[in-house]
């Protein structure tokens, strides 16, 4: 059986596409990938398969394999903390991206994963390719322990490098602190709130010190 040419950019959009009252199809025949509103058109035929998003909970085990990977323990911490309740999504990438190195090896985990889940979801609808993506679906290397996991620091107040180390240090004690003390306190605030408090302490704490030295 001939395979059928599929435009793979859109189609991994339209596994990324979360926009509401739009859904997205793929032609079985020829590959042809439609995204429209079926509320105005009506759905398409039987030889159009419906492309379903990567569900939220996939998306979060996908953060979830992520973090299991991290051997930086005080990033690791803090991204575990940074997926619990709403609003998820954003405080992890809020906390990832400002590790350069880690940023760029969690793009390429969940594009692994992504593409993973994509061909995976070609093979349960039988959907035959003229020709497989190339896509790498080899899973990055983990970084050894004692590789560098300096935060990239480009607001202005931010802690020097000489800094880090005493920051990283305040940070982690309050963050420690609000993981044993929580339940003491019937968890009042949460771990987003606590690691906001972080990043406030450790800022006034470098501008501090900078006055102080002057």
């Amino acid at each position: 059986m001939t395979g059928i040419a599929i435009d793979f950019v859109a189609l991994e959009a339209a596994f990324e596409s979360h926009a509401p009252g739009v859904r997205s199809f793929l032609h079985r025949k020829n590959g042809a990938i439609e995204t429209y509103d079926p509320a105005s058109r009506g759905l398409p035929s039987a030889e159009w398969l419906e492309i379903e998003p990567v569900p939220s909970r996939e998306q979060y085990r996908m953060m979830e394999r992520f973090i299991e990977t991290v051997t930086h323990l005080p990033l690791k911490e803090r991204l575990q903390d940074s997926i619990v309740g709403k609003g998820a999504f954003r405080r992890f990438k809020d906390v990832v991206s400002r590790f350069p190195e880690e940023r760029k090896r969690w793009f390429s985990f969940r594009d692994v994963l992504l593409h993973r889940h994509i061909l995976e979801w070609l093979k349960t609808h039988r959907v035959t390719l003229d020709e497989v993506p190339a896509w790498g679906l080899e899973l990055p290397m983990t970084p050894s322990p004692d590789a560098g996991h300096e935060a990239g620091v480009s607001e202005e107040g931010a802690p020097a490098v000489d800094e880090k180390v005493e920051v990283e240090e305040l940070r982690s004690f309050v963050l420690s602190w609000a993981r044993a003390h929580g339940e003491e306190y019937r968890y009042l605030f949460g771990p987003a709130a606590f690691e906001r408090l972080a990043q406030d302490i450790t800022q006034e704490f470098a501008i501090a010190r900078r006055r102080s030295e002057k």
